[in-house]
């Protein structure tokens, strides 16, 4: 039986928020009005020595389980500043009924 998964999770501090799609489509056009609308908190750096505390991980998972039982799953994600995690919970959660 194949089944899929498509989420948005974000990761700060210890909290854990996530969201779950009908379709991978619908999920990734959230996650790009996401990825727009907070493209100047970013950390682009991703391989410095950053104190995770002080980063927000936004993820796009993608886990389709196939027919034979093998998982292929795909996660991009991005980092923010830790401090928007209370304006991009809302943003979501005021988005997200719409998809």
């Amino acid at each position: 039986m194949e089944g899929n998964i498509f989420s948005i999770e974000i990761i700060c501090q210890g909290k854990y928020e996530s969201w779950e799609f009908k379709n991978e489509v619908a999920r990734d056009e959230l996650f790009n009005k996401i990825l727009e609308r907070f493209r100047q908190h970013a950390i682009m750096d991703k391989e410095s020595e950053i104190d995770d505390t002080r980063i927000l991980q936004l993820s796009a998972t993608s886990l389709k389980i196939k027919e034979d039982g093998q998982v292929d799953q795909q996660v991009p994600y991005e980092w923010y500043e830790a401090d928007q995690f209370e304006t991009i919970l809302g943003y979501i959660n005021n988005e997200y009924p719409k998809y």
